[in-house]
This record gives structure tokens, sequence and C-alpha cells, in this order.
């Protein structure tokens, strides 16, 4: 036999085993190839009302990469024990908005898939008492030119004497929180799809894993000024800046909840002509690690004289801005929460759905609202609290 034959044998025994082990690999470690799922890219196909009565409940459950929006308006519960609540207000819920964000896909040959998730609702509820400036109106201003301009682009050499922006005066704004909390949730889940029951319905289970991320902000202001009728105030402020001033002071505290959660829970769905509805139900469990700081900012308006009361003549001599050191507080909770949420979509092309629903997110424990109450500066302070957050919804899905 020849070498050249030789060769070629032994080349092609080696390639042979080499498909062959690697067709075994892949019958025991399958490799899901995103693209696997062909995609064509018609998103906006029509389908028609014929096509629908057709199709049975498992093909159209939709199978590959799936994406959904939804702008959330969920009204927030107010802390406990707040004292700025001003009487017995801890069950209202103040109005807040957000969004929420899933990316995922469903294999089609084991029914199963991951899901991605993002939600965030921000509420701001503040109790405000707006005062005008003893030197009201910036008259400079009302032609419609900057007091001091400095160039390039008209900035004011001194910034802080001017008319508030948007309006034709002087104001400073005394603001007291009532609810202003921040949330964010980021969810990563493994789902599987079931068979459908008898009446078409879809079951679709879920674990994952969820990260929340909720800040409290608590600020307790109170506004001074020489032009007040209570003399001791008048005559403090003199003593405090050599003449008269008005100061304005903000005890505040800002707590972070960053907690790590299991959950578990389900999907249901059910397909009626156009009509998509959907349920989904989530529990979630885990440790919330807690900080917390507090301090007090202060800004002081000292005008150029020390005759009582501030007129609109007086000038701004200068502004003074102080900010005491952050007190710092740490803490852990265990947490606890459900996930609640309805909706029914609307299908509009073959890809494409609207959809509008509901939902509740409850958080039963483990959370730190109102700052730290060590001291006095911030009352109210509780770590162990909970958050309800309840209403509606508006959004699209892609393919799923």
């Amino acid at each position: 036999m020849s070498v050249r034959k030789l060769t070629a044998r032994v080349i092609g025994s080696l390639v042979l085993l080499c498909g062959m082990a690697s067709a075994q690999a892949q019958q025991h470690l399958p490799v899901a190839d995103p693209f696997q799922f062909e995609p064509d890219f018609r998103w906006f196909e029509p389908i028609y009302d014929a096509d629908l009565a057709d199709i049975k409940p498992k093909k159209r459950a939709n199978t590959g990469w799936f994406a959904t929006y939804d702008r959330l308006y969920l009204y927030g519960s107010r802390p406990d024990n707040n004292d700025l609540n001003f009487g017995d207000d801890d069950s209202r819920l103040d109005g807040g908005a957000g969004h929420r964000y899933e990316v995922g896909f469903m294999l089609p040959d084991s029914d199963s898939g991951w899901l991605f998730s993002w939600v965030d609702n921000d509420v701001g509820e503040f109790h405000r008492i707006r005062h005008e400036r003893g030197n009201r109106i910036n008259e400079d201003e009302l032609d419609g030119e900057a007091t001091n301009a400095a160039p390039p682009f008209g900035l004011e050499a001194i910034p802080g004497i001017s008319n508030n922006i948007g309006f034709n005066y002087r104001f400073v704004d005394e603001l007291d929180s009532l609810n202003v909390i921040s949330f964010d949730s980021y969810e990563l889940s493994k789902t599987w799809r079931m068979e459908p029951y008898h009446y078409g319905g879809i079951l679709e289970p879920l674990v994952g894993i969820r990260w929340f991320r909720l800040k409290d902000t608590y600020a307790a202001s109170r506004f001074e000024s020489s032009n007040d009728p209570d003399n001791v105030i008048s005559s403090n402020l003199l003593n405090k800046y050599g003449a008269l001033a008005e100061e304005l002071t903000i005890n505040q505290a800002f707590t972070e909840n960053e907690a790590i959660t299991a959950q578990f829970g389900f999907r249901y769905m059910k397909f009626i002509d156009r009509f998509v509805a959907t349920g989904d139900f989530r529990v979630f469990s885990g440790g919330n690690w807690q900080s917390s700081y507090k301090n007090t900012w202060t800004e002081a308006v000292v005008y150029d004289n020390t005759t009582a009361p501030i007129s609109q003549g007086d000038e701004v001599a200068r502004i003074i801005r102080e900010e005491t050191s952050p007190v710092n507080s740490r803490n852990e909770e265990f947490f606890l929460g459900f996930d609640v949420r309805a909706d029914l979509a609307y299908q509009l092309t073959r890809d494409f759905t609207i959809r509008a629903g509901f939902q509740l997110i409850d958080i039963e424990r483990g959370l730190w609202r109102g700052g730290d109450a060590v001291g006095g500066t911030v009352p109210g302070g509780d770590n162990e609290q909970d958050y309800l957050m309840v209403g509606y919804t508006f959004g699209l899905t892609l393919n799923r």
C-alpha cells in the first residue's frame, strides 16, 4: 500500500471518528442556538379571525425570542410612623409611574426557556409651603435680560439672586416629604410550558432569583426670615449673620434597601379569538441589606442692611450654604412579598399585541423607610416596614 493511500485512509478514519463524537456530544449536551428559531421578521403580517380559529392553543403560544414593554401607573403606600403625615394618613396611596421591560425565549422542542424582567416605579409626594423672598422681584430681569450677565453664554456671575426659573419673582419652597421612594426590580427566571388544559388554558411555571433596590428619601424643612413677625427669629438671624437674612434648614435622610430573593410562581394564559387573557403570580423571599445616612443642609441668604423689614430695594450681600457630615447606619432584615399581574391583550398582527392590565406588588416586611431616628434629627425612621404598589398598566408584546 502506498503512503498516499495510507494517509488518506487515516485522515478519513479521523474525520469519521470526530463526526461520531460530535454527534454523540450533541445528543447529551444540546446547545441552544438563538438563531435556530429562524425568525422571518414579518412582525406586521396581518392575521385573520379564520386563521386564529384553525390554530390550536399549543400553536398560538409562540416559541422563540419575545419582548414586552409596559407603562406602569402604580400607587405607593406611605411609610409608617411618619410624623410629617399630618394625622392618620399612613393608609393613603400616592401616585407613581414607571416601566416594565421583559426579554426572553422559549425553546420549541423542550417547551422551556428563560425570562429577564426589569420593573421600576417612582413615587414622589411632598407637603409644600411657598415663601416669597424679602426682595421678591429682581427688577433687572423683568426686561428679559440676566442680572450680572457673564460671557460667553449669559451665565450669572452671582448665582442665586435671580427670579426663579420660569417665574417673574423670587421664592423658596419649604418641602416636607410624605412619600418619596424609588423602586427597581431585576428578575431572571427559568420557565416551562405545560400541555394545554381541556379548555385551552396553558400554565407556565417559573423559578428564579429577584434583586430589589428601594431608595426612600425623607426630608423635614424649616424656613425662617427676618421679616417673620416673631422677633426672636429676627434677632437670632441678625446676631448669627450680622444682617437681615432668610434661612432654609433641611433635615434629611436617605435609606437604601438591597434585597436578593428567590422566587417561584406561574403564568397562566388563555386564547379567546383575538384576545389573550393572562395572569401572573410570584412569591419571593430572601435577605435585605439596609443602609441609611442622614445630615442637615442649610442655605442662608444674607441682605445688605440691618434694619427690618427686608424690602424690595435691599440687595443680596452673600449666600451661605452649609452641610453637616452624614451619620451612617446599617441593618439586615428578612424580606417577604408577592407580585400579582393580570392582562388582557388584543392581537393586532401575527406577532404584535397591545394589552392593558393590573399589577399589585406587596412587600410584606423587611424594608427600611424614614431614615435613622437616632438623635431626633429625622423622626419616624423604622427598618421593619412594608410597601404596597397597586395600579394599572398599558403595553405592547412582540412574539409572545
